[in-house]
């Protein structure tokens, strides 16, 4: 009984999500909201548990998330502050070359992100909290003589985080 409801029922909304309805924000970090292009929204997994029957192997979910990476693509400003940030937020992750960048702008390691989702209307609807967010990987930005000069470069940034929290605004 209860599967045939599932079947029958009709959605409360019938309206479909739009991809450019969205802002990322990591609110010490500038540029994550003023010059982010695209975000893709992390796929989540468990592991497969196989369990032996006497007639078949069927498997079972796993007892832990995995979190896909989340990558930005933002747009590269004339003065590649937003490159240059994100490079200096790695360096100050790693093994700086110099004491002195261990006292960077940069005073934390580990900064929440935001992904806010909005409806058709731009109200926003859904907030995504990435917690404890830091860069794993910094994309390269492509000179090329041979584009418009109305062609903005952008690069691309992976970030690593330790769990997404969803919120219906």
């Amino acid at each position: 009984m209860a599967q045939e409801s599932l079947l029958t029922s009709i959605p409360d909304n019938g309206n479909f999500l739009q991809q450019t309805k969205y802002t990322f924000t990591i609110p010490s970090l500038s540029f994550a909201k003023y010059f982010c292009q695209t975000v893709l929204m992390p796929g989540i997994a468990t592991s497969e548990v196989l369990v032996s029957t006497p007639f078949s192997d069927i498997y079972r979910h796993g007892d832990k998330l995995v979190y896909d990476a989340l990558t930005l693509t933002f747009l590269v400003d004339e003065d590649m502050r937003t490159w240059e940030d994100t490079y200096i937020w790695l360096i100050t992750l790693t093994n700086p070359f110099k004491f002195k960048q261990y006292a960077s702008r940069f005073t934390e390691k580990y900064y929440d992100g935001y992904l806010e989702i909005k409806t058709n209307s731009n109200i926003p609807n859904i907030r995504v909290k990435f917690t404890n967010c830091h860069p794993t990987q910094l994309g390269a930005i492509q000179f090329d003589h041979t584009v418009s000069a109305d062609v903005t470069p952008v690069c691309d940034m992976t970030i690593r985080y330790d769990q997404m929290v969803i919120e219906r605004l």
